[in-house]
């Protein structure tokens, strides 16, 4: 009995963590429940599960915008708000590094609020005619939709700070919460493809047998190359340290799977509101054949965004100015390397030369499904979904490294 209680004991923080997790998940996934107040369900779902670009944008960020509930944005607000806080924080500006936690804090949860709104009344637009009307004063005003948004921002503060308690007292930071809506929604995004193609892929025995050997092989080497980087020696002359070399590492893999999460909504997004119409002009046509799936200028659109979300989420989060002016603050350098500028300019080098290498790989993941998917009905859905396959895989690698950490953080003994 005592050593089960010293086995418990030892390893004590990371079950707390897990519970907590799992705790924080299960109240989310209840929220996501809680309908929206006087809207007719099915007739809202109806709708919005017509607009490609939300149902891209819901699979990869957590959010259920194929039905109207109170957590329905998920977590697109918040991580809007960390990406855009990246992008300003890469910038390396004087007036952001002179901002104390206290007020980063208060601007982020200012954004986040503005984001959330925007995307609040984004989502109640798409769902037309859905409201049953309740109307207030002399004048009868329709005060549903108003309600709504009110509801959705609210839902969206309420996902922000079940966010931040699983940072603070569980496993896998602010991501974890879109692991649920990530796994329940791949099956389905294989099986129909949403936008991607016009064939289904029916789910039979060679087809199983075969998306259990890609999705093995997929997640071997997504997990190798998410672990691969180029270690810098780095020359650090104010720490004495005579056992170890130091160095940086630089991940292959900088972007991680951010790419996907973004890429299919973005690319949908222009085409949403010509498609449908009977009567295109020359212009509308044009814009259809290349953004869409479809048609060989789709692909080679599409294969634009990945690369350019690629570069631009990998630069943000490497940040060589950033890092630069912490070595030459630290006198930490390269061999070689003048401190300042032309640190940034090897560390950006670096970036670019891992980013190409990058970049074919999302390349490779993204656009050969779809280009096997003009020979092969079906073929093409596996895009999407091998792209939520790395989001999923990078996020539970960061939870199994934090899980390992708190797993052997006691069992060391000094003597």
């Amino acid at each position: 009995m005592s050593k089960h209680t010293a086995w418990w004991r030892l390893h004590r923080d990371l079950f707390k963590r897990c519970g907590w997790t799992v705790f924080l998940i299960c109240i989310y996934l209840l929220g996501q429940q809680v309908y929206l107040p006087n809207v007719d369900v099915f007739s809202a779902s109806q709708s919005l599960q017509g607009v490609p670009f939300l149902q891209m944008l819901s699979l990869t960020t957590g959010g259920q915008t194929g039905i109207p509930t109170l957590l329905s944005l998920g977590m697109q607000p918040y991580m809007t708000t960390l990406i855009i806080w990246q992008a300003v924080t890469s910038l390396d500006l004087d007036s952001m590094r002179r901002l104390s936690q206290k007020q980063i804090g208060y601007i982020q949860r200012i954004l986040s609020i503005v984001l959330g709104t925007i995307q609040a009344i984004t989502f109640v637009y798409f769902m037309g005619n859905s409201f049953l009307p309740q109307y207030i004063g002399s004048a009868n005003i329709n005060i549903t939709p108003a309600v709504a948004v009110l509801t959705l921002v609210a839902g969206s503060l309420f996902t922000m700070w079940l966010a931040d308690q699983n940072t603070e007292r569980g496993l896998g930071g602010t991501v974890t919460l879109i692991i649920p809506g990530l796994l329940a929604g791949l099956p389905g995004t294989l099986q129909r493809g949403s936008n991607i193609s016009n064939g289904t892929f029916a789910f039979t025995r060679p087809h199983i047998i075969a998306t259990v050997l890609i999705t093995l092989g997929f997640i071997v080497i997504a997990v190798f190359l998410n672990h691969a980087e180029l270690r810098l020696p780095v020359q650090r002359p104010m720490l004495e340290n005579r056992f170890t070399e130091s160095y940086m590492p630089l991940k292959l893999l900088m972007a991680g799977g951010m790419p996907f999460m973004f890429s299919m909504s973005l690319f949908s997004f222009p085409a949403y509101f010509i498609n449908g119409r009977m009567m295109l002009s020359a212009t509308e046509r044009t814009l259809v054949r290349w953004f869409s799936f479809q048609h060989w200028e789709g692909l080679v659109t599409y294969g634009i965004i990945i690369i350019l979300l690629g570069f631009a989420f990998g630069y943000i989060n490497m940040q060589p100015a950033t890092t630069a002016r912490q070595f030459k603050e630290n006198g930490d350098y390269f061999f070689d390397v003048l401190p300042g500028a032309d640190t940034s300019k090897f560390l950006t080098k670096h970036f670019l030369l891992l980013s190409s290498w990058s970049s074919l790989f999302l390349l490779m993941i993204a656009i050969t499904p779809l280009i096997i998917g003009f020979a092969i009905p079906g073929a093409a859905n596996f895009s999407q979904y091998l792209g939520g396959l790395l989001i999923l895989v990078t996020i539970l690698d960061s939870i199994t490294e934090q899980a390992r950490a708190l797993w052997n953080k006691n069992r060391y003994q000094l003597f």
